[in-house]
């Protein structure tokens, strides 16, 4: 856009310099005033104009003839004069003064900036002001820009389903949205100017939480994504995700961190059910086959060199009979009964899987070979109990097979093999017990 428009002093019919009142009628004055490069008027106590410079003619869009002692609200209106009234006001009482005003009389209007400087005579009296005017159009729109932008930007944070949260170099929040108040269940007022970690991140995650945000701030990475539980206001535990950006200044320094925010705490209870069953056997609710040998897998790589590692492989006894004469139904309420049997017996470490049909495998972390044989005995006792058909009166038992890490073999392959042959080992000699492996890897 173009600037205040300006006029060639040549080419206007300027006031008469011997009528002109005040400072514009000293000759050294008014060479002045009409050298400066911007529209300069000079007004009377009845707001009329009684002096002009040439650019205030272009700038005003008149002639001299219909300026000269005409009011200011007669030639722009009274919504200009209102905008000027209180500088007026101001500079008649002594004090220099601006204001800012639309030029509605330009195509297309204009912002400018207007100074006010009262005219003292030599008796100290002020019997006029003066204006000058400065285009800032150019300033005022750009700086009406930023602030649509940023109330915009504000507003967008504020409704975001995600909550912002920014926190500056020291990890002091400075911004915290509403959403963000949803979502974590502390107010703003309760959490500007505080800590990052002071509420919320759980005891056990401070220390790595830490870690991450001095990465972060140390340039290291400039972004992070992460899923953690935070604790709410209301105590309640809940699964956010984080994502973290560095604010950098213009040379290149980190000065803030920007967080947004969201609770997918439905997301990772729907992701641990699926794998729940994706990994548990639909019958029993103890492990499925991939899932167990995957766990045996696990176990087998973070075995340290001289921990031991038993392997129960579990024959059922009887349970082809009690599905002929009983049926499928009751067979596998058998099944059931004594997958939960042996799982009820199991330390928490310890893991139980379903290979398929009415054979388990148990997988427990050992002291020595007696340990092993201790617990096969226990799985003996307990599958025998649990059973029991009450209303037959059948029985299934079971035959166990025990191999050991690094006693009997090295490999998840080896280990599972020679825990079955154990097995058959127990069921040719008569059913209802257990037998450890004698093979040496």
């Amino acid at each position: 856009m173009n600037a205040l428009p300006q006029v060639d002093a040549s080419a206007a019919a300027m006031p008469d310099p011997a009528q002109s009142p005040g400072l514009a009628a000293v000759p050294e004055v008014r060479t002045l005033l009409e050298a400066v490069d911007l529209p300069i008027g000079r007004w009377d106590r009845q707001a009329r104009l009684t002096f002009f410079n040439p650019p205030y003619v272009a700038w005003a869009r008149s002639t001299p003839q219909r300026l000269l002692g005409r009011t200011l609200s007669e030639l722009y209106g009274e919504e200009a004069w209102a905008a000027a009234q209180p500088a007026f006001e101001r500079a008649f009482a002594g004090q220099q003064a601006d204001y800012l005003r639309l030029l509605r009389h330009l195509d297309p209007p204009r912002w400018a900036r207007i100074q006010v400087f009262p005219e003292r005579g030599n008796d100290g009296r002020i019997d006029a002001v003066y204006t000058i005017a400065h285009d800032v159009h150019d300033d005022i729109t750009t700086a009406q820009a930023l602030r649509r932008s940023n109330w915009l930007l504000e507003q967008a944070l504020d409704n975001l389903p995600w909550g912002v949260i920014e926190s500056n170099a020291e990890l002091i929040i400075t911004r915290w949205s509403r959403s963000a108040q949803a979502i974590l269940g502390y107010t703003e007022a309760e959490r500007l100017g505080t800590h990052r970690l002071s509420a919320g991140v759980p005891e056990e995650e401070r220390e790595r939480t830490l870690a991450i945000y001095e990465r972060l701030l140390r340039g290291e990475v400039d972004h992070w994504v992460q899923q953690a539980q935070y604790v709410r206001k209301d105590r309640r535990r809940i699964w956010v995700e984080w994502t973290l950006s560095a604010l950098r200044d213009e040379d290149g320094r980190v000065v803030s961190l920007l967080t947004f925010v969201r609770d997918v705490t439905h997301q990772v209870d729907t992701h641990a059910r699926l794998l729940h069953h994706a990994e548990r056997d639909a019958l029993t609710g103890v492990l499925s086959r991939r899932a167990i040998m995957e766990r045996l897998d696990t176990a087998l790589s973070r075995r340290a060199h001289d921990d031991m590692l038993a392997l129960c492989f579990i024959d059922l006894d009887g349970f082809k009979q009690i599905n002929d004469r009983l049926g499928h139904v009751r067979g596998d309420r058998l099944l059931v009964q004594v997958a939960h049997a042996i799982q009820d017996v199991l330390r928490r470490d310890d893991a139980v899987g379903r290979l398929g049909g009415d054979e388990f495998v148990v997988l427990s972390a050992v002291a020595d070979l007696a340990s092993a044989q201790a617990l096969a005995a226990k799985l003996v006792e307990v599958s025998a109990s649990a059973g029991y058909d009450l209303l037959s009166g059948l029985r299934v038992t079971a035959s166990i097979g025990v191999a050991v890490v690094p006693t009997h073999a090295r490999s998840s392959f080896d280990l599972l093999q020679r825990a079955d042959d154990a097995m058959y080992a127990a069921k040719h000699s008569g059913k209802n017990r257990w037998a450890m492996c004698h093979q040496r890897p």
